[in-house]
């Protein structure tokens, strides 16, 4: 399996690769009112409009470092249309804002494996790995927004187009 790895707060953090669409330069998200810090707004993505969050600021109480190797991933989202479905939203899509997004780990070159935590207060982290002699700690990206917040920014239906 391939991982995407990068850092947030100081820390490196990874996702599988195949969950991700495409990795873009940073760009400024238009913010909306009343949504969690960490929610950034939007961003156009291919003729549509995708919500952004930054990682560092979700996973710590900092924002993202504006640098070079910042980038925007943009990242399928298993949101679930309601709760009595079991099919994903095949076109929802998640920005996610993250710093040193510079490699690729594949995790046959896996050491040690701590197990998931289960963590009320903390559900998008996974597995805990030693990589290469490097700690980096797995999310659960379906877990990254609260279910009310996701369907919430993840419309059931599309809006239909303007006149």
């Amino acid at each position: 399996m391939q991982l995407l790895t990068f850092t947030a707060g100081g820390l490196t953090y990874a996702i599988e690769a195949t969950c991700v669409v495409e990795v873009l330069p940073a760009v400024p998200a238009r913010s909306v009112p009343r949504l969690p810090d960490y929610v950034l707004g939007v961003v156009g993505y291919r003729g549509r409009l995708i919500p952004v969050i930054d990682l560092a600021k979700r996973l710590t109480d900092e924002f993202s470092a504006r640098r070079l190797s910042t980038r925007l991933l943009v990242v399928e989202f298993p949101w679930r249309e309601g709760s009595e479905s079991s099919q994903p939203s095949p076109k929802a899509r998640l920005g996610i804002v993250a710093e040193n997004m510079v490699s690729t780990l594949r995790s046959d070159n896996v050491d040690m494996v701590f197990p998931t935590m289960h963590l009320e207060s903390s559900p998008y982290l996974g597995r805990i790995l030693r990589l290469n002699g490097q700690t980096v700690h797995m999310l659960i990206v379906e877990n990254l927004l609260p279910a009310e917040l996701a369907s919430g920014l993840f419309a059931a239906a599309p809006e239909p187009p303007l006149p």
